[in-house]
Formats: structure tokens, C-alpha cells, sequence
């Protein structure tokens, strides 16, 4: 495990070569579904596989076709006015995707997946810099430009929504050396937001590490499996934590 007290943003070069391979390990994973897989419950409070395939492949489908992200998210404001933007407009992906079948999913999945990261690759830095909140007022984001959601969440949320169908069919997960960089970013997302006294995290595992969270002298310890850590800060469970934990009701957006 490496130890360093501050995590640096991922280069963009580097953030397309972490969003290349995560999709390629959520598309194995999904090629590996059969049967009765496709209706397990997930992580993901009332949403089974299906739902979770159907909404991974709605948001790289919406890269590629940005016209059907923002007709999916004017919907979401006439159907769901009571939810915020985001889980409005998850749920409408839900609605429109998760009814096909197995088949077309993952058709659906290997045919967007690739043009929705290369619309990433080619989108031009003023649109980069535009403020997500435009789109999404909430949940609020440690970085509000749109390349936050391009380079660090578009992976991160594959990530944890390709552990959701491991945990949900009884696999097991599967180590890949990007891991690292997506537990990475979200352990400086938790540094940059931290509001109490500093301790010193350690993660273990595979995609594991030690950081300095917070500023100053440091006054506790943890000690905990990163896969765990990220269910955890997701907001997902899977963490048991003492009552005194730094971690406790630590949260970071996935």
C-alpha cells in the first residue's frame, strides 16, 4: 500500500484511461448475468439488476446523445416535481429502459458505452468548465464544473454500480488496477470536505492505501477494507463501525 498525505485530481488523460477500464469491468460482469440474476435486489434501494444495467447504460447512452439527456431530464421535472433533478431523472431511465430485455441491455451497453466516453474525450474545455448545478442543484458536489461529473463520477458510479451486481448475484469481486484510482478520488473527495479533527485513514485491500484526513495534528486511526469503506461513504452500509469512528457518518456523492 502506498502512504501519502494528499491525493491530487486525476489528469484527464488518466481519468479516460480509468473510465476505459471500468466499463470494460462493468460489461464483463454484466456478460456474465443469466436468468434469474437480472431480477435480484441491489444496493441500490429498490432497484434489482435490471434497473442497475438499465440506468449505467441510460447515462453513457445520454454522453453520446446529449439530446436525450436533456429531453430524460425535462420529463423527470413533469413527472417526479416532488424528487430532485437527479433521482427524477434517474428514475425516468428506469421507466424507459428497464422493461427490454437482457439481450437489448447489453446491446444497449457495448453500443453507447464507447461513444459516450469518447463524446468525453472530445468535449471542448468551455463546456468543461460549465457549472453542473445547472442541471443538478443537488446534491451538492465538492467540484461543481462539469468535467467532476465527466472524469471522476461517470466511473465512480459504474464502480459502485458494478459491486451492486456482484454483491447482488453472490460473485466475487474482482480486482482491477484502476480500483485504486477510483477509491483514491474518493478519499480526497472525503479530505477536501472534511469538517472535524484529522486522523489518519488506512484502507485495505487490493485498491487500499493510507491518507492524512483533515489539516492539522493528527488524533485517531482507522483502520478498514476499502470495499467496505465505499459502500459505507456511499451511503450503501456494509461498513460496522465503532460508535467513536471518524467514519461514522462520513458521506461522500457516488
Amino acid at each position: 500500500m502506498q502512504t501519502i498525505a494528499r491525493i491530487t485530481p486525476l489528469s484527464r488523460h488518466r481519468a479516460a484511461e480509468v473510465a476505459d477500464a471500468e466499463l470494460a469491468a462493468f460489461r464483463q460482469v454484466v456478460s456474465e448475468l443469466h436468468g434469474p440474476d437480472w431480477d435480484r435486489p441491489t444496493d441500490s434501494a429498490g432497484w434489482s439488476v435490471r434497473d442497475v444495467v438499465a440506468h449505467v447504460g441510460g447515462q453513457y447512452e445520454e454522453l453520446a446523445r446529449p439530446g436525450t439527456f436533456l429531453r430524460r431530464l425535462r420529463a423527470a421535472k413533469r413527472r417526479y416535481p416532488d424528487r430532485i433533478a437527479l433521482h427524477g431523472h434517474n428514475q425516468v431511465q428506469i421507466d424507459e429502459l428497464a422493461g427490454r430485455s437482457p439481450t437489448e441491455l447489453t446491446a444497449r451497453l457495448a453500443r453507447f458505452g464507447p461513444k459516450g466516453l469518447a463524446a468525453i474525450r472530445r468535449m471542448p474545455g468551455f463546456v468543461r468548465r460549465l457549472p453542473s448545478t445547472m442541471f443538478f442543484p443537488e446534491p451538492p458536489l465538492p467540484d461543481r464544473r462539469l468535467s467532476y461529473l465527466f472524469d471522476v463520477l461517470t466511473s465512480r458510479d459504474t464502480w459502485m454500480h458494478r459491486l451492486e451486481l456482484v454483491r447482488a448475484t453472490g460473485r466475487q469481486w474482482r480486482p482491477y488496477p484502476h480500483d485504486a484510482d477510483v477509491v483514491a478520488q474518493v478519499v480526497r473527495d472525503l479530505d477536501r470536505a472534511w469538517p472535524d479533527a484529522p486522523f489518519q485513514l488506512t484502507l485495505t485491500g487490493s485498491a487500499g492505501g493510507t491518507w492524512t484526513i483533515g489539516t492539522g495534528t493528527q488524533v485517531a486511526q482507522s483502520t478498514v477494507d476499502a470495499v467496505a469503506a465505499m459502500l459505507h461513504l456511499s451511503g450503501r452500509g456494509g461498513l460496522d463501525l465503532p460508535a467513536d469512528s471518524p467514519l461514522t457518518h462520513a458521506r461522500v456523492a457516488f
